[in-house]
């Protein structure tokens, strides 16, 4: 499976870096991040994904499931834009992993306005990005992990529509050195898409020298784009903790992760992210992103809750500085049955 991701990686790293290609995908939506712990580290987690956002950064870290689990993200994007998730998780015994991921991207409705009517029309659209996926991991030995996602992905804009699949594959490799943690994934992997819609179709003269000829209807022409292919190789590790953390500890733990991404639409970036754990019950988080125009430092918190019947209940807190757009807040939430 390692064998696999790297000759895809390297692959595909020689593709994209014959030539620039910015600003030329859709679906932008797939590159925000989910989930406010991972974002509060800067979204260095490929390879420390190991809840409910695995379905997004690496389907692999679903693998170490032992329970049914869901978790929810709600991430108030600049203007007035939303970013909602929410996923379940459950585990079929030596069957592996299985789960599934809805990601929506919506924004409130808007009044239409044409040259005629700069005002409105009294007609409103709507804007709205959903990816629906299914995801399958399973543990190969104590150290391996694989992961695999496939996933519906449609761009909706008032009456246009446009849809494609897309697939998600991951490992993650647990060394046994000081909780050393290796992560790779590929993601976004599918076809083109492309808008369509009765928005499209118009009535056009297609002879202005003749008079009185019935108008024909021509449908406008729209280009299919790729998705945002993205691959992700990481690093994490316990500096401070239990086991075989490199410096022992039973109450606190101090984990710094390590990201490098390869995008088919940007440049290489790298991504720095920690966390403080103390009794594992709460957590402070920082990261950095390099490359970027805006969203380059991060900040998280997070408290997990003693709630009777619940293996796991936790909710984490991030807020990423966007410089002129203010600061923007993700909250998320996961339980574990």
């Amino acid at each position: 499976m390692m064998r696999c991701l790297l000759i895809l990686a390297l692959g595909s790293s020689f593709l994209f870096g014959q030539f620039t290609k910015e600003g030329t995908t859709a679906a932008q939506f797939l590159k925000l991040g989910i989930g406010a712990r991972a974002m509060g580290m800067g979204a260095a987690y490929v390879a420390l994904s190991d809840d409910g956002t695995a379905h997004y950064w690496n389907p692999a870290g679903l693998a170490g499931f032992s329970t049914v689990g869901a978790a929810f993200m709600r991430h108030d994007y600049v203007l007035d834009i939303k970013n909602d998730f929410v996923s379940l998780t459950i585990p079929a015994g030596n069957v592996g992993v299985f789960g599934v991921a809805l990601t929506l991207l919506s924004m409130d409705e808007k009044e239409i306005t044409t040259v005629e009517q700069p005002s409105g029309t009294g007609q409103y659209y709507r804007v709205q990005d959903l990816a629906l996926g299914l995801s399958y991991a399973r543990q190969v030995s104590d150290r391996l992990r694989y992961g695999l996602t496939a996933k519906y992905i449609s761009l909706k804009a008032h009456n246009e529509l446009a849809q494609t699949v897309a697939v998600d594959i991951g490992s993650v490799l647990k060394t046994g050195f000081y909780g050393l943690s290796i992560g790779m994934a590929l993601s976004n992997f599918g076809g083109n898409i492309r808008y369509d819609g009765s928005d499209l179709i118009s009535k056009v003269d297609i002879d202005d020298d003749l008079e009185g000829n019935v108008l024909a209807d021509a449908r406008l022409a729209t280009e299919s784009w790729p998705l945002p292919m993205i691959i992700r190789i990481g690093i994490a590790s316990d500096v401070i903790g239990p086991g075989t953390a490199l410096v022992g500890s039973s109450f606190q733990r101090l984990t710094f992760a390590l990201d490098a991404i390869h995008p088919n639409d940007a440049p290489e970036r790298v991504h720095l992210g920690a966390e403080y754990a103390l009794w594992e019950a709460a957590f402070l988080r920082m990261g950095y992103r390099f490359n970027y125009d805006l969203e380059e430092l991060s900040f998280g918190a997070g408290l997990r809750l003693p709630i009777p019947g619940l293996s796991l209940a936790r909710i984490d807190f991030a807020v990423t500085p966007m410089q002129l757009f203010g600061n923007v807040a993700r909250i998320s939430i996961e339980v574990r049955f």
